[in-house]
């Protein structure tokens, strides 16, 4: 006799049996030549005796046929006789047990049963087999639940049953499923309440992710665990059991649980979790666990952060240590966001890394006159925090709380010499000389500085990298090589960690083209463009300068032209301070070059008022003088250039660098060069050149080559350009290297970007894709609509193809 098959002729109600397993059973059942032989296991509620009921109906010889349940619980002279049964060739055995326990003969009689038919495993149900369960059963619940609840349930049988039948059939208001979990998790409750109090103490722990007593975790209580239907194989933890036993455990046992384990040993989500218990013992301890987090572990220390905020820790104080952890991380703009969002409600040390953030934030944009006010809202005991705040009023002119902080000495006589407290005073000091005429000790104390900050390992806000402000200092004083090495010294070391990376790159790639290696340039600048962290406002104009500087040397005047209407706005969206003082300076030169020098002319009053409220020093007022010198020779002023000359001339006294400047000046004056003039323009060209000014010493042996009236005596002028700069005279044939063609303007990451906003994607889901926040994505996009000058989302989506390319936002 011939039965339909399980799968289509299942007795009614909803059961949930895995296909693989009623595969086995109509096979079984349709080879009536052979005794029906077999062996079912599953945990608690896998629906093993309904499976033998309708095996029993449909058995073509019940009379011979024992059907057997809870095979487990019998006793071995039982089994024994189930086992002398099997002696009879035509007698068959239907078994059925949980996986644990088994006693010897209990194994011994399935392994006899296993050489007729493979062991039917119960217990575990997919998706599937819920829909062809829930057709059988006449009812319908959308693909979408079934997937949800069998994936809360690990497709444990009982529990995905318990929850389809608390979900019902028809509409579903509720994707979450969150009165159907929490129906359920009543009944686990109660099903804990009635184990044996070693498998609920496994289960409980196993929840908890607590790594406990192993005694705890021997082998027969996680099997116990799995045969309750509580625990996966292998005592792994099941998601809705997880929840109901984090929820239904008292306070006091999580704290005892968070106290006696070590830090980061808990599991996350289990830690997150107790922010739904509003209790001030549970915030401060998960706080504590997300400030060790911090240390090495973001994401995991932010979450924590949220979970003691929802169980109510302090919100202003998570909020300033989330900031620092997006400050460390190099995310400026969300570290200055959180502060934002706080106000000035922080006290103590929190205030203190609030300021510093907020100050420091402000400096990283481009406006380090906000930076300042930042830091004179709140003149703590901090002396760092005072240092910082006299570094950022003297990149704007006011030279007074550096001073005072210099004479008064707090590093040397209050409190701990920490590294990075000596650190900053080795820099006050340093900067304080660099006001002098002469600046004596100005560079040795700020290149100490540098090295003291490399070795405290700090990765907190700076208004700016001491190893930035000593090489600008080097620059300033000539000492370009020197520059160069503190920037690789910064680089190896990590100064500052991630968020300082691009700016001491962008930093190393400015001196690179000064120095005449476009080739480390373009590297330091590929390295830059290979980050996922977004430019601030200060590193995007050092960028550009780095562009223009280059494209100036190697490139042709159409390109000159052509970068310099791309980025010549990035001067416009950053205040001019002290320490961008060399980018600008290639800004200034470059517009007088391209005939756009008004646009630069409000930069350069401001930093000579910077310069005049320090009392004009030589060593910060020399390279500006310098630069408008160019400008006045370019645009063809006369009596602004000698009057440029006059100024260097008297700085000359205190500068070997405006000596030399000088000297260059009074050739660049002649109209008429005589053979006898040659080795003295030789001299000045090269002493220039030996101070970081290369190029404008290969271009004044170029100029002056041009005015000899021996042929022969221009040629060794010419050659001695070319000794100094090999790109020094214009070629027509010139060629931009391709690191700076149209397309670096913008980085990979921003290319990257301009892709996406091409296929239409959202801020939200640019950030999925990419793995960055919404709020950093609008900052990338906002900065390409800037870059490229588009007046409207039609104007930057038509730029964007022509620059990225109409088919790369395709997928």
């Amino acid at each position: 006799m011939t039965h339909p098959g399980l799968a289509d002729d299942a007795p009614r109600g909803l059961h949930l049996w895995p296909r693989l397993a009623l595969s086995h059973v109509d096979e079984a059942l349709q080879n009536e030549d052979a005794p029906l032989r077999l062996v079912v296991v599953g945990p608690a509620g896998s629906e093993k005796t309904p499976l033998l009921a309708e095996i029993r109906r449909r058995a073509s010889d019940p009379e011979r046929t024992l059907i057997v349940d809870d095979a487990h619980l019998l006793p071995d002279t039982e089994i024994t006789i189930l086992d002398a049964h099997l002696d009879d060739p035509r007698a068959g055995l239907v078994l059925a047990c949980r996986p644990w326990p088994w006693s010897d003969a209990l194994v011994r009689l399935i392994r006899r049963l296993e050489r007729t038919r493979p062991i039917l495993a119960l217990g575990h149900v997919d998706a599937q087999d819920v829909t062809l369960a829930l057709e059988r059963a006449e009812s319908t619940i959308t693909p979408r639940c079934v997937e949800s609840l069998v994936d809360v349930a690990s497709s444990v049988t009982w529990l995905t049953k318990e929850l389809l039948t608390a979900h019902g059939t028809g509409y579903c208001p509720d994707p979450a499923h969150g009165a159907q979990l929490r129906a359920v998790g009543e009944v686990i409750s109660v099903r804990l309440d009635t184990l044996p109090p070693e498998t609920a103490t496994v289960v409980r722990q196993t929840s908890l992710g607590s790594d406990g007593d192993e005694s705890w975790f021997a082998a027969d209580a996680l099997a116990g665990g799995y045969a309750s239907g509580l625990l996966l194989r292998g005592g792994h933890a099941i998601p809705i059991v997880r929840d109901t036993v984090r929820r239904i455990t008292p306070i006091g046992e999580m704290m005892d649980l968070l106290q006696r384990t070590p830090r980061g040993s808990l599991d996350v989500d289990l830690l997150a979790s107790l922010g739904d218990r509003h209790d001030e013992r549970i915030a401060l301890a998960l706080r504590a666990h997300a400030d060790d987090a911090a240390l090495h572990d973001s994401d995991r220390a932010i979450a924590l952060y949220d979970a003691a905020v929802a169980a109510g820790a302090d919100p202003t104080a998570v909020a300033v240590r989330k900031a620092r952890l997006a400050w460390a991380r190099g995310d400026v703009d969300e570290a200055a966001a959180l502060i934002d969002g706080i106000g000035v409600d922080a006290d103590g040390r929190d205030r203190d890394d609030a300021v510093r953030i907020l100050g420091s934030a402000w400096s990283a944009r481009g406006f380090l006159r906000a930076s300042s006010v930042a830091y004179r809202t709140h003149v703590g005991d901090d002396p760092v925090l005072r240092a910082q705040g006299a570094i950022v009023a003297l990149g704007i002119g006011d030279p007074a709380p550096l001073l005072a902080a210099v004479r008064a000495d707090d590093f040397g006589t209050t409190g701990l010499p920490t590294t990075v407290r000596i650190a900053h005073a080795t820099m006050l000091r340093g900067l304080a000389a660099s006001l002098g005429s002469p600046a004596s000790g100005a560079l040795d104390d700020l290149v100490r500085a540098s090295d003291t900050y490399g070795d405290s390992d700090d990765t907190g806000p700076m208004p700016e990298l001491p190893a930035v402000i000593a090489a600008t200092v080097a620059l300033n004083l000539g000492e370009i090589d020197t520059a160069a090495n503190i920037m690789s010294d910064a680089l190896m070391e990590e100064h500052g960690g991630p968020w300082a990376r691009s700016r001491l790159l962008l930093w190393s790639a400015w001196i690179a083209v000064h120095r005449q290696n476009p080739d480390e340039a373009a590297a330091r600048l590929a390295d830059v463009d290979a980050s996922i962290l977004p430019l601030s406002g200060r590193e995007v104009l050092i960028r550009d300068a780095v562009v223009l500087a280059h494209v100036r040397r190697y490139g042709t005047p159409e390109e000159l032209q052509a970068v310099w209407e791309r980025v010549r706005d990035s001067v416009r969206q950053v205040e001019p301070d002290l320490y961008i003082l060399h980018p600008l300076r290639d800004f200034i030169e470059t517009s007088a070059a391209v005939g756009d020098g008004e646009r630069v002319a409000p930069a350069i009053d401001a930093l000579r008022g910077i310069l005049a409220g320090l009392g004009d020093p030589p060593l910060w007022r020399v390279p500006l003088l310098w630069s408008r010198y160019h400008r006045a020779i370019l645009a063809g002023d006369s009596h602004g250039a000698s009057h440029v000359s006059r100024a260097l001339s008297t700085a000359a006294r205190d500068s070997r660098v405006a000596a030399a400047m000088t000297a260059a000046a009074t050739e660049w004056s002649r109209t008429r060069v005589d053979e006898g003039d040659i080795e003295r323009v030789e001299r000045t060209a090269s002493r220039l050149a030996s101070l970081g000014y290369a190029w404008d010493a290969a271009r004044l042996a170029v100029v002056l080559s041009e005015r000899v009236r021996d042929r022969r005596a221009g040629t060794r002028l010419a050659a001695v350009a070319r000794q100094i700069h090999p790109h020094a005279a214009p070629v027509s044939t010139a060629q931009s290297d391709a690191s700076f063609d149209e397309r670096g303007l913008l980085s990979a990451r921003e290319r990257e970007v301009a892709r996406l906003v091409l296929s239409g994607m959202t801020y939200a889901e640019i950030g999925e894709t990419i793995f960055i926040s919404p709020r950093t994505a609008e900052h990338h996009i906002a900065r390409i609509r800037r870059r490229l000058g588009a007046t409207s989302r039609t104007d930057l989506i038509a730029k964007l193809r022509s620059i990225v390319g109409p088919d790369d936002g395709r997928e």
